[in-house]
């Protein structure tokens, strides 16, 4: 009974994975519309993974994505697409505030 029920899981598992990898393209050329949509420049760095690095446009931080998950590296609150370019754009036009803001009450 116990090998029957392994061998269940196991073929599952597989069964899962086998649709994740096959989704892949899918998820990439989705991630490449966005940031192309978004004026977003990145680099498909491991096709396999679907691991690209993005870099916010305010400060040259670079962001490693993974489409397949939506694993922002680093960042283990936000997750996905709409997430990153949030925090490509938005984000980095706080920092730009910021810096307006010190410059012109003379702290920089």
């Amino acid at each position: 009974m116990r090998d029957e029920i392994w061998d269940i899981q196991k073929d599952v598992s597989k069964q899962i994975h086998d649709d994740r990898v096959a989704k892949m393209p899918d998820r990439i050329a989705y991630a490449i519309k966005q940031f192309e949509a978004n004026n977003i420049e990145y680099v498909l760095k491991n096709e396999a993974t679907g691991h690209f690095h993005v870099r916010r446009k305010s400060d040259d931080r670079l962001f490693n994505f993974y489409a397949n998950t939506g694993k922002i590296m680093g960042q283990e609150s936000k997750r996905g697409i709409y997430q990153l370019i949030k925090m490509l754009k938005f984000d980095g036009l706080k920092a730009i505030a910021a810096e307006v803001d010190a410059d012109r009450d003379g702290v920089n």
